[in-house]
């Protein structure tokens, strides 16, 4: 009896251990899912959206990426952010550039985003025969630069800041260097890398231009900041392509005959502002940009000069004119004697 109440009493115990085994599996499994349920939490979800455009440094390590987007909302621990970047070995990889980024993508998101350098792109067109000031309010305007800072760069007022290209380097006053077109940049790009694009891309579109053979003489021998200060007038007095080389022949014809040049867009550029109508008073201002007082070409360009310009000013058109007056339709009548210009000046006045 007592052995058969022994192995009764035996039974019993020997379930109760089953059952508690069986009752920490599913604990276990349980604590498992909790933790695998918290830990996608963290790397999935953070609650409601939050959008924050942020900008990662160059040289800034990954425990301060992780504090930064913790600080902005756009991740719930920057630990786990750590452990993502480890155990996807892009720990050193993250790439430095500005980011718009949302909490919903989450850190395993975000992660994947910095690793793959999906910076905020902006774009942005630069018209042509705008001046450096013309430009840099433009990107102000966008929320790219600052007006000072940039002016201070491009105009020359930094002499430690050039651009090496080559045997070639591009410092001081970068008036009409910037070449007008449609870029597109990081947001957060600092003015002197705007700068650079914008002088890189001229080098791009006009330095094969200057290397043809078909340059005209006169060209070459204003060399090629003497080409881009015509181009820049013939910018800003042609409306129309298709005139630009006339307007160019007048230019170099004047300079062959050692008579001032007379352009009116060199003495607005003088004033430092545009007027409707220059007066006789506007004419007469002291700068070495009034071409109306002053012999030769100015000492640079007046504005970033189209590639239409460029080229008319390397291949001018073979003429005689030594004059042009604007019809008030967009176009030039063109006059080879200062007679002949009166009277086309007099049949403008009285069509208006």
């Amino acid at each position: 009896m007592t052995k058969i109440l022994m192995r009764t009493l035996t039974k019993p115990q020997h379930s109760t251990t089953i059952l508690r085994g069986r009752e920490g599996k599913i604990l276990l499994g349980v604590i498992s899912v909790l933790i695998l349920l918290g830990i996608s939490f963290f790397l999935l979800f953070h609650g409601p959206a939050n959008e924050a455009i942020i900008t990662i440094s160059p040289g800034m390590t990954s425990g301060e990426i992780a504090e930064l987007l913790a600080e902005r909302d756009l991740v719930r621990s920057p630990t786990v952010f750590r452990i993502v970047t480890k155990i996807g070995r892009v720990d050193d990889k993250l790439k430095a550039g500005t980011y718009r980024l949302n909490s919903n993508m989450g850190t395993v998101g975000i992660v994947q985003a910095l690793a793959r350098g999906d910076v905020q792109l902006v774009r942005f067109t630069v018209p042509e025969g705008l001046s450096v000031k013309d430009i840099a309010n433009l990107l102000e305007a966008r929320g790219l630069a600052s007006k000072e800072r940039f002016i201070h760069l491009a105009g020359g007022h930094d002499p430690d800041f050039k651009i090496i290209h080559g045997d070639m380097e591009f410092s001081g006053n970068l008036e009409g260097y910037l070449f007008p077109d449609t870029y597109t940049v990081e947001t957060g790009i600092a003015e002197e890398e705007l700068i650079k694009v914008m002088v890189r891309r001229f080098m791009e579109a006009v330095l094969p231009e200057w290397s043809q053979e078909a340059v005209h003489e006169n060209a070459r021998k204003l060399d090629l900041h003497g080409v881009i200060t015509l181009a820049s007038i013939i910018e800003k007095e042609a409306k129309l392509p298709e005139e630009r080389p006339l307007v160019a022949s007048v230019f170099y014809n004047r300079l062959r005959l050692n008579m001032p040049l007379q352009s009116c867009a060199t003495v607005q550029f003088a004033l430092g502002t545009w007027k409707d109508q220059l007066t006789h008073e506007d004419l007469k201002v002291d700068s070495p940009y009034n071409t109306y007082i002053r012999p030769g070409l100015p000492p640079g360009p007046i504005a970033s000069p189209g590639l239409s310009s460029v080229r008319a000013a390397l291949r001018p058109a073979d003429s005689d004119y030594l004059y042009f007056t604007a019809d008030q339709k967009g176009g030039h009548i063109f006059s080879k004697t200062f007679g002949d210009h009166q009277k086309a000046t007099a049949q403008v006045k009285a069509r208006d």
